[in-house]
């Protein structure tokens, strides 16, 4: 999907750019370079996908590095607390 594409669904849907960036904590710019593909981010991809309700792939079938993520069963925290842990011995 283009930027004009993902604009239009997602006001199709009742969403704008704005508000996911509200939702995420991010600024609009961000939501919108993005979409743009001037910047890359999983997060912003996967909520984009989530409003949506397509796969990631489907919106952004350019994009290779959004296509296989890997999802960890622990949080970021958990796994520096297990990395300062191991390190610290």
């Amino acid at each position: 999907m283009d930027y004009e594409t993902i604009k239009i669904e997602l006001s199709n849907k009742g969403y704008s750019m704005s508000m996911i960036a509200a939702a995420l904590k991010c600024t609009p710019v961000n939501i919108h370079q993005v979409c743009k593909r001037a910047n890359r981010s999983h997060r912003v991809a996967n909520a984009i996908a989530v409003v949506l309700d397509k796969e990631i792939k489907d919106i952004f079938p350019d994009v290779e590095s959004y296509h296989n993520v890997k999802v960890f069963d622990t949080s970021r925290e958990e796994r520096i607390a297990d990395l300062q842990q191991r390190l610290a011995s």
